[in-house]
């Protein structure tokens, strides 16, 4: 209610004023199409006739620059009333995110180091088969050589089971952005993957980070995999 008592306040209050602006500018129209330049004279009065419409024009901002200045103070006062009422909330949304972030990493820590076992004990079995399958051609077991290297390829070939489901909420969603980071600057060369990178160019590093997802081997510079977290409403 405070920023619409102040613009209220500082709203032109002489409807008369106002009224005789407004007709001044109608006119202006009805004369600018009246006025026909045929000669020097006419051209001379054409010109005073521009010069007044920009008077009236001023005077007509004039006016309503009070106005405006209200509303634009009234305005930045609500941006900033909204602003400070919306910090406590970017900074739980901050905290929550970074523990989102921390929990979605640990998951994938545990689902890369389950991935790997199962892939060692799939390995492993699978070298077990071939094992058994080159016992039996020793023993003449041709039959029993060909099915043991056929589940030996099988089980090789075979994708490790999800172990550890990804952690899903409604309304959230998960991103990975690959990016860079420079730890040692005087290492870094001037080109790298055909871009200038030297003075340390990050938005090339980035891109490089996301080319390569990562891989791409820079002296004095280490790329990393950032998870971010966002929520609709």
């Amino acid at each position: 209610m405070e920023e619409q008592t102040m613009v209220n306040e500082a709203k032109p209050i002489n409807p008369s004023l106002e009224n005789q602006l407004e007709k001044s500018g109608q006119m202006a129209i009805v004369e600018a199409r009246s006025m026909v330049i045929e000669n020097k004279q006419d051209y001379e009065q054409a010109g005073r006739f521009l010069v007044e419409i920009k008077t009236r024009a001023k005077q007509i901002k004039d006016y309503w620059a009070p106005t405006k200045a209200a509303a634009k103070a009234a305005h930045q006062s609500v941006v900033d009333r909204e602003k400070e009422m919306l910090v406590p909330l970017t900074e739980a949304e901050k905290i929550i995110k970074a523990s989102m972030v921390k929990y979605q990493a640990a998951l994938e820590r545990a689902r890369r180091e389950a991935e790997e076992k199962a892939r060692r004990r799939q390995q492993e079995e699978a070298d077990r088969l071939l094992a058994q399958a080159i016992q039996s051609q020793e023993n003449g077991d041709d039959h029993g050589a060909a099915v043991g290297m056929a589940m030996a390829e099988m089980v090789e070939e075979m994708q490790p089971p999800e172990i550890i489901e990804t952690a899903k909420a409604v309304g959230t969603s998960v991103s990975k952005s690959w990016k860079a980071r420079v730890v040692d600057e005087t290492a870094v060369p001037a080109y790298a993957n055909g871009l200038e990178i030297r003075k340390i160019n990050l938005a090339a590093l980035n891109s490089i980070a996301r080319m390569t997802k990562g891989t791409a081997k820079i002296p004095g510079v280490e790329f990393f995999e950032e998870m971010n977290i966002s929520a609709r409403s």
